[in-house]
């Protein structure tokens, strides 16, 4: 009997650099899920899978099997690029049919990155919030902001 097999949608979080090991060189790779789990993947230092995906990149983790110690094994399907996505120049209603010809998968990865992006947001402002305690909430909200914007520029958000 056929098994069914679930994918995780999930964020490219971290990717780390080329490191020596027990069985020769290695990069390991951290996904983040919508729900905040973390799910880290090793790879050889000359692996395609690594070198093809980045930080904030939208994958699918599909679970194929288990390895010699147990840890399940995942297949990596690379998403959509988000480029592919309307700007914001484009009216609402000019954008609406492209969305409705949107694949469940490109709708699951474009909710992934809001709630990311979401994430990091609240973040921010939790942060401007304690630090300039006291100051006017206009201008909290523009440190937030600020915050905001410098980090998804500083680590290509």
């Amino acid at each position: 009997m056929a098994s069914v097999v679930t994918p995780i949608l999930c964020t490219v979080e971290h990717i780390t650099a080329i490191k020596s090991g027990q069985f020769g060189d290695y990069r390991s790779v951290l996904f983040l899920t919508p729900t905040r789990e973390k799910i880290w993947k090793s790879f050889p230092a000359d692996a395609n899978e690594a070198s093809l995906i980045k930080k904030g990149d939208r994958v699918q983790l599909i679970p194929a099997g288990k390895d010699k110690s147990g840890k399940v094994k995942h297949n990596i399907i690379l998403l959509e690029e988000s480029t592919n996505i309307p700007t914001s120049q484009s009216s609402q209603s000019e954008a609406a049919p492209v969305a409705e010809q949107w694949s469940a998968e490109r709708k699951r990865a474009i909710a992934c990155y809001l709630e990311t992006q979401l994430a990091l947001l609240a973040y921010c402002d939790k942060q401007a919030r304690q630090t300039f305690d006291g100051l006017p909430e206009e201008t909290i909200q523009k440190y937030s902001v600020t915050l905001f914007l410098a980090a998804q520029k500083k680590f290509g958000l």
